[in-house]
């Protein structure tokens, strides 16, 4: 009789710490334990190659080049609000990124500006694109989407990994997206939420990620079968960052 209440205690210890471990996973996968890796790598090298093609000078409360990059390894997250961005010299330009190019240019052009940390993204044979970051949601919220955050259905911690996968392409400015897989963490966007409807009204808020930079025209964005993303328009080659 003991040896069976034994086992039964410890039965449902073992359930016990099974449900929580669980819990704790999807928990954690939301942001403590990082995005989903898609086994994109980068260097300095592809940060300068990604800055060579688009021709994009930074200069950041009077720092440049290597002082700029000095300082950038500490800098800590800011609000867009609290500073002052001017863009000029504007140009056409057209260029191709590899994966490593544009995951490093999209994580090191502006890290203390930028609502997405650890991002990868890559172009797969078949040309469907993978995108996998932690995404900032409280800063997101307050930077971009004050005027909607209320109306978030579903409550959202402040830091949020999130992945993506499906054909996404970017017309005169304007997103277009089929997506496949869209997670939360570990949690899988329900397919309600990747229908017409849903994903027309991501493609009416996303823009504002790009066009907060005034004047900037994406007239395409799209991939190419070397697995590279290819732009054409017009873009700032000067952009200079003071405080208010």
């Amino acid at each position: 009789m003991n040896a069976k209440k034994g086992n039964t205690k410890l039965v449902l210890l073992t359930v016990a710490i099974l449900v929580l471990g669980s819990v704790f996973w999807v928990y954690a996968s939301f942001s403590l334990l990082g995005p989903k890796d898609l086994g994109v790598e980068y260097t300095h090298e592809d940060y300068v190659n990604a800055l060579e093609k688009t021709g994009i000078q930074i200069e950041y409360e009077g720092m440049t080049g290597e002082e700029l990059e000095e300082y950038k390894l500490n800098a800590e997250k800011k609000s867009i609000h609290d500073y002052n961005f001017e863009f000029s010299d504007y140009e056409q330009k057209q260029f191709t990124l590899t994966a490593a190019e544009s995951t490093a240019l999209l994580n090191e052009i502006a890290p203390g500006f930028w609502w997405f940390d650890d991002l990868q993204v890559k172009v797969l044979p078949d040309g469907t694109m993978e995108g996998s970051s932690t995404a900032d949601i409280k800063r997101l919220k307050e930077d971009l989407y004050s005027d909607v955050a209320d109306d978030v259905p579903l409550p959202l911690p402040d830091s949020l990994n999130i992945y993506s996968k499906g054909r996404v392409s970017v017309v005169n400015n304007q997103l277009s997206g089929d997506p496949e897989n869209f997670y939360l963490g570990a949690v899988q966007l329900p397919d309600k939420y990747l229908e017409e409807e849903s994903v027309n009204t991501m493609e009416d808020y996303f823009p504002r990620i790009y066009t907060v930079v005034p004047g900037l025209e994406i007239t395409s964005l799209t991939s190419n079968s070397n697995g590279e993303f290819v732009f054409d328009g017009v873009i700032p080659q000067k952009v200079s960052v003071t405080k208010k």
